[in-house]
């Protein structure tokens, strides 16, 4: 039997995931998990470190912070533009390399969802059920489109689509021409759920999209019918709790394969043509994984960072120096991988042996995984401040 709407709602309320950066250990602390102060580890006290990565300050742009919101807002970077979305409704378009405000829009409601782009629209999606479009260029609105629940998250697909995933467990493909629907199905999902969704991926004619009973599917982009369906874990345990299964960390894809985590269980890798499970690797995370050409990389919910072979699940070393410390997804970022902590840090492990090169104190706990582009890393944090830096390793032997 599902649960009333609204207790099922305060649930989900409840069970909402922090947004990257912030402590696992603060909400245990808060009763959400089901924990208790006495069982709740103390995070790794930090080591020195001989920092091998300097980062110079490129630009910086501030916005309406998140904290105390459900929001999981993400910024938007790519070799032009910037896009963020603050906790107050505000969007803005920044110059990628310079930080100059191309522009300034507002919409109406709390954006709860994007910042998603192509060529022609930046997209927002709000708890008051609706995705709105504005035009690239200008910053005008193009269109707004009611959906059935609130927007929990957008992706940008190749062909003029937009996916958006609601919180009713619904998933939807709109036109980015005009943000007419063009299919819509509806995937409940467990009685008690994380309040999050991965954005779906677009690949080739197909939409991927990871659900909260574990499972990744595959739909066909024109018609929604299903293509494949893998589960990546079973749920298990005695408890609703311990029986969350939910896929809610971004998913990768890299080669015709997809990379996701399931909260409470386990990393996996699913080949996209018949959906084929390639590997599992028991390392659970509520965060999606960071791929590039030879390794996949996992923070887990423990504050282990994990480096496997993207293609057998291989372990080639796991981090635990930062124990409990509320990480982030991680990033590529040239010869390293570095993850956000719930203090603010950034840490910079080599990918080479997971050895700790460098850490950084920004601020506040991130709000999104970080973004490189090149030789430059693109922070956003939970007090809504955005800042681009440069980075570089010191040494090529030891950087690298």
């Amino acid at each position: 039997m599902r649960l009333p709407e609204a207790l099922r709602a305060a649930g989900a309320a409840a069970l909402l995931l922090p947004a990257a950066g912030c402590s696992a250990l603060d909400d245990a602390r808060a009763g959400l998990f089901g924990g208790d102060e006495a069982e709740v580890r103390a995070p790794a006290a930090l080591t020195p470190v001989d920092n091998r990565v300097s980062l110079a300050p490129v630009w910086a742009h501030s916005v309406a912070g998140y904290r105390g919101t459900a929001a999981r807002i993400a910024p938007h970077v790519d070799a032009a533009d910037v896009f963020l979305a603050g906790g107050d409704g505000e969007v803005v378009a920044l110059d990628a390399g310079t930080g100059r405000t191309r522009w300034r829009g507002e919409v109406a409601g709390r954006v709860l969802a994007g910042v998603a782009a192509d060529e022609r629209h930046a997209y927002v999606g709000t708890f008051e059920q609706e995705v709105h479009a504005l035009d690239r260029a200008t910053g005008k609105p193009a269109w707004t489109r009611k959906l059935s629940s609130e927007v929990l998250s957008l992706a940008a697909l190749p062909r003029g689509r937009v996916a958006a995933r609601t919180n009713d467990g619904r998933i939807s493909l709109l036109a980015a021409a005009d943000g007419a629907v063009l299919w819509s199905l509806a995937r409940p999902g467990p009685d008690l759920t994380l309040r999050g969704a991965s954005r779906p991926l677009g690949a080739a004619d197909r939409v991927l999209v990871g659900f909260d009973d574990g499972k990744l599917a595959a739909f066909d982009a024109a018609t929604g019918l299903l293509h494949w369906e893998t589960r990546l874990a079973f749920p298990s345990g005695r408890t609703e709790l311990e029986r969350m299964t939910d896929i809610d960390g971004e998913l990768q894809l890299v080669d015709g394969v997809a990379y996701a985590t399931v909260y409470h269980r386990q990393a996996g890798a699913v080949e996209t043509v018949e959906g084929e499970l390639l590997w599992t690797l028991e390392a659970k995370s509520a965060h999606g994984p960071a791929v590039d050409a030879a390794s996949a990389y996992i923070a887990d919910a423990d504050g282990a960072v994990w480096a496997v072979d993207r293609r057998s699940g291989g372990v080639y070393w796991k981090q635990d120096a930062l124990a409990h410390r509320g990480l982030s997804a991680p990033a590529v970022a040239g010869p390293q991988v570095v993850v956000g902590d719930f203090e603010g840090y950034l840490h910079w492990l080599r990918v080479r042996d997971g050895a700790l090169v460098a850490r950084h104190r920004l601020g506040a706990p991130l709000q999104a995984a970080p973004a490189v582009r090149g030789d430059r890393i693109y922070v956003l944090d939970r007090d809504g401040d955005f800042r681009v830096f440069q980075f570089l390793a010191l040494s090529a032997r030891d950087g690298g």
